[in-house]
């Protein structure tokens, strides 16, 4: 899917921006996968999920929507997830650094803020649950192999190419 025309000028916060370019900016990054909320403003929790992107996509962080970001909203490949556990993490496991590793990245994409403490709690097998409804996964609050990739996987067109 090739990106719809950027129009002038760059979504950024402060102050917050209120635009239907941001709603449309907003939506596509929600249909890849990300948990943001579309409602045409573009304040802080915009800004740090544009700057998580841009990071993960290899673009200049300053969680500015311009011209490459936005287009690469629509156009860049998926993210590649890093090597999984060889088992399932669930709630109990204590100082684990997968669950770490898990907790860093809902957090990047946007799911209720996690301390990053590789403890599975209450927190986040709730955070656990809502990301495997967001995506379609079986919701057991345990986090397995299809739980994993896709706090890191992004739907993308399939143009878009394979992962990076």
């Amino acid at each position: 899917m090739t990106a719809p025309p950027f129009k002038p000028p760059p979504l950024r916060y402060p102050p917050p921006t209120e635009t239907e370019t941001v709603r449309q900016w907003q939506q596509q990054l929600r249909s890849r996968g990300w948990n943001i909320d579309v409602d045409g403003i573009y304040g802080p929790e915009s800004k740090r999920l544009c700057a998580n992107f841009q990071m993960e996509h290899g673009l200049e962080v300053d969680g500015i929507v311009g011209p490459e970001t936005w287009k690469a909203t629509w156009e860049a490949p998926s993210t590649k997830p890093p090597p999984a556990p060889d088992h399932i993490l669930q709630k109990g496991d204590m100082n684990n650094q997968f669950v770490r590793k898990w907790q860093r990245q809902v957090n990047n994409r946007g799911w209720e803020e996690l301390e990053v403490d590789g403890d599975f709690g209450p927190q986040t097998e709730q955070v656990c649950k809502e990301l495997q409804k967001f995506k379609g996964l079986p919701v057991n609050g345990k986090i397995d192999q299809h739980t994993w990739d896709e706090a890191w996987l992004e739907r993308v067109p399939v143009g878009a190419g394979a992962p990076t």
